[in-house]
C-alpha cells in the first residue's frame, strides 16, 4: 500500500502542475484579448477619421464637378442659342421665298432644336473611366434597396471617389453605404 500512496501523491503533483499551467495560459489569453480590444478600438477610431476625411474630399470634388458641368452646360446653351438664332434668320429668309408649307416645316425644326438644347447630361471622366450622374444614382438606389430593406429613399447625397473606384452615399441622413463604380 505504501507504493500506491507514492503513486497517488505523484499523480496529484502532476495534476496540480497541469492545472497551474492551464491557469497561466488562461491569464495570458485574457491579456491578449484585452490588447486586441484596445487595438480594435484604435482601428475603429482611425477608420472613422478617414471616413470623415473621405466625405469632405468627395464633397469638394462633387462640388467642383458640378461647377464644371454647370459652366459647360451654360456654354452649350449659349452656343445652341446662337445656332437657333442663325437657323431662325435663315428660315425667315427662305420663308419669304418659299411656300407656306415650307415655312411650317422650318418652324417645326427650330422648335425641335430648342428642345434639344435644353437637355443636359453630366459625364465624369477620370483615368480612362467614364460614368454619368444617372448611372451613379441608379447604382446607389440599388445598393440602398439591398442594404436597407423596408426603408424608403427620401434623400440621398452621393460622393464619388474615382481614384478608389467607389461611390459613397448618405441616404435619409442616417443610412451610409458604398458601391463600386
Amino acid at each position: 500500500m505504501v507504493t500506491n500512496a507514492k503513486v497517488t501523491v505523484g499523480d496529484l503533483k502532476k495534476s496540480a502542475a497541469s492545472a497551474a499551467s492551464t491557469v497561466k495560459a488562461a491569464a495570458a489569453s485574457t491579456k491578449v484579448v484585452a490588447e486586441v480590444k484596445k487595438e480594435a478600438a484604435a482601428v475603429k477610431k482611425t477608420a472613422t477619421k478617414k471616413a470623415t476625411a473621405v466625405k469632405k474630399t468627395a464633397t469638394k470634388k462633387v462640388a467642383a464637378a458640378k461647377k464644371t458641368a454647370t459652366k459647360k452646360a451654360a456654354a452649350v446653351k449659349k452656343t445652341a442659342t446662337a445656332k437657333v438664332a442663325a437657323v431662325k434668320k435663315t428660315a425667315t429668309a427662305k420663308a419669304t421665298a418659299a411656300k407656306k408649307t415650307a415655312t411650317k416645316a422650318t418652324k417645326k425644326t427650330t422648335t425641335r432644336a430648342k428642345k434639344k438644347a435644353v437637355s443636359t447630361a453630366v459625364v465624369i471622366q477620370y483615368q480612362g473611366l467614364e460614368f454619368t450622374e444617372a448611372e451613379c444614382l441608379k447604382k446607389v438606389k440599388a445598393a440602398f434597396k439591398k442594404s436597407y430593406k423596408g426603408k424608403t429613399l427620401e434623400e440621398v447625397n452621393i460622393y464619388i471617389k474615382p481614384e478608389e473606384h467607389k461611390i459613397y452615399y448618405v441616404a435619409n441622413k442616417d443610412c451610409i453605404g458604398s458601391v463600386d463604380l
